[in-house]
């Protein structure tokens, strides 16, 4: 059995990729309302920008399974690195977009929210397709309630994870990505059963922001939960030999003491 190693820093073109996200995802998202409050863009064009940006950001954290040129990785250290990626960039979305949209919903601000409220528009660039999110709908409101709680308690994971403190961690992560893929299917089946009357905007907003948009925390868990589960295995295999050898240490140095009191 090969001795525990996390998964090493990201290089190469994966690391560029994450670079990428993270400009697009954040950076590039601001400039964009920042237009829209300057009225530099207008807000119909702006979001389906936006719309796009961000659907790539969404699956930069898949880099995470393809080695760069001449770089051998274990499963447990690509499917680690996947759970540490897609656990940071969750978080950070719930803790940006799904908290306070529930708060804006809880005070009725985001009700009936149009393209003119420039400075709702980063959640009426999504809502203007799916119109739960500018009408108040009760299941909506608990699936993000939950998923804006879990947001802080990812990055929480993610800040275990940065100190070494990868047990806690992925404990953390596993229950929270448990609970947010439930969500996640919940807020597919219920537009699919009322036949997707609440998703407006044409096939751009069926396919793109509806679909596009929260796909990836469909797909994510296949990686992100078994990847978890792998790399606890491996740490406690790793704690299990650790533990075993220092008890084999202690008892070769009572050893010739027991031999001495007993002669």
């Amino acid at each position: 059995m090969t001795a525990y190693a996390p998964p090493p820093p990201a290089w190469g073109r994966r690391k560029r990729i994450y670079q990428l996200g993270v400009v697009s995802g954040l950076l590039l998202t601001a400039c964009t309302w920042a237009a829209v409050l300057l009225g530099l863009a207008e807000p119909e064009p702006a979001a389906r920008v936006m719309s796009l940006i961000v659907l790539v950001a969404l699956f930069t954290p898949f880099a995470a399974m393809w080695d760069n040129t001449g770089e051998q990785r274990t499963r447990v250290q690509r499917f680690a690195e996947f759970a540490y990626s897609w656990v940071l960039l969750s978080g950070v979305i719930q803790t940006a977009f799904e908290l306070p949209w529930f708060f804006l919903d809880l005070s009725g601000t985001i009700q009936g929210a149009g393209p003119q409220h420039h400075w709702l528009w980063m959640w009426w660039a999504y809502g203007g397709a799916d119109t739960r999110y500018i009408t108040s709908n009760p299941t909506i409101a608990g699936i993000e309630f939950c998923a804006g709680i879990a947001g802080p308690l990812e990055l929480l994971a993610c800040w275990w994870f940065r100190r070494g403190q990868r047990i806690r961690a992925n404990w953390l992560a596993l229950l929270l990505g448990m609970g947010l893929t439930w969500g996640t299917i919940v807020f597919f089946v219920a537009e699919i059963h009322v036949g997707c009357a609440d998703v407006k905007q044409g096939a751009f907003g069926l396919w793109v922001k509806w679909f596009g948009l929260n796909l990836p925390w469909m797909l994510a868990p296949c990686l992100f939960i078994p990847g978890s589960i792998w790399d606890l295995q491996a740490l406690y295999e790793h704690r299990a030999i650790e533990r075993a050898r220092q008890l084999g240490i202690r008892a070769a140095h009572e050893e010739p003491v027991r031999k001495k009191a007993s002669g």
